[in-house]
């Protein structure tokens, strides 16, 4: 079985993806890096540069089509995963669980404030109206919901472990 964690920039998911990993032996993919090798760029600022947001999406469905055909991993998706359907149906064409870390919009601001690195959190209202039109889609595909606000990324691992293991 493979794990796919979904949520908003900023809610863990790389954290606790590395955590999950080791808990539960299963190898551990990080979509962005896959995004930065398949693009040959440095970070997602340098993705929107050279094809701004389409580039991202397209990579990320090349990716998701990569990964449908292994097994036993964890997948931390990008933040705006949701919204391309084909790459959750790729996913969960071999049974694959989809983990939603949800985090409140106050939390990933105290988290990621206004990092350089991202590309789509530069401006805070914008970031929110964002927030506010992705949290319906990743209550939508998820199988599991988990509420990280007070949770550590090893309590988060756990709590997924004992969901799938």
């Amino acid at each position: 079985m493979n794990i796919l964690l979904i949520g908003f920039m900023g809610s863990g998911k790389s954290t606790v993806a590395k955590r999950l990993s080791q808990l539960m032996h299963l190898s551990c993919i990080e979509m962005d890096d896959l995004v930065y090798q398949k693009t040959n760029t440095r970070n997602m600022s340098e993705v929107f540069a050279l094809g701004g947001e389409l580039l991202l999406r397209e990579t990320e469905i090349a990716i998701a089509k990569e990964v449908a055909s292994k097994d036993h991993l964890i997948l931390s998706a990008g933040g705006g995963v949701v919204l391309n359907k084909i790459i959750l149906d790729y996913f969960k064409i071999k049974g694959g669980k989809v983990i939603f870390l949800n985090a409140r919009f106050e939390t990933i601001v105290e988290r990621i404030g206004k990092e350089d690195s991202r590309p789509l959190f530069k401006q805070i209202d914008v970031a929110k109206k964002l927030y506010d039109f992705r949290l319906p889609l990743y209550l939508n595909y998820a199988d599991e919901v988990i509420d990280v606000d007070s949770l550590s990324a090893d309590e988060v691992a756990r709590t997924i472990k004992n969901l799938c293991g």
